[in-house]
């Protein structure tokens, strides 16, 4: 695949495409040519629209490993961020488990702020990463809980 600015559409569709297998086996799914789906990544002047939307829509439902990208995208122009949840296993909708991943979260946090710590007033950057990481495990495990909670509110 052509190469293309970090964090741009282009990015994203690429790694769309990645996800779905690569460029034959997407082409294949959206029933288009190789070649096609490889001009739809670039940015052009003949072709301003790119791939086009529902394009990425049919691959993603195709798929749903493909949407995850687009949606990563999207989710960062708006000022958020998209985390795909794994709502399956015997803790899926446990609180238990959105405590423990809160403590796992203030664990980190008086750790980072400890005289263990080779900056105690802040966060280092490997001490930063360590928590955005247990943040996200903290908010899947919210969002996993919320969903079995809106299943069992529709009577699913």
């Amino acid at each position: 695949m052509r190469n293309v600015r970090p964090a741009s559409i282009q990015s994203a569709v690429q790694a769309s495409i990645r996800a779905a297998g690569g460029l034959e086996a997407a082409a294949n799914d959206l029933g288009i040519g190789v070649s096609t789906l490889s001009h739809g990544t670039e940015i052009s002047e003949q072709r301003p629209g790119g791939l086009g939307i529902n394009y990425a829509d049919r691959l993603s439902r195709i798929v749903p490993e493909a949407a995850v990208p687009i949606a990563q995208h999207f989710a960062m122009l708006a000022g958020g961020t998209f985390q795909p949840l794994a709502v399956s296993g015997a803790t899926a909708g446990d609180v238990h488990r959105l405590t423990r991943e809160f403590s796992d979260v203030l664990q980190r946090h008086a750790a980072a702020h400890s005289s263990a710590s080779s900056e105690p007033q802040d966060y280092t950057p490997t001490e930063a990463a360590d928590q955005i990481r247990e943040l996200d495990e903290m908010v899947g495990a919210a969002m996993a809980f919320r969903s079995v909670l809106v299943g069992k509110m529709e009577g699913r």
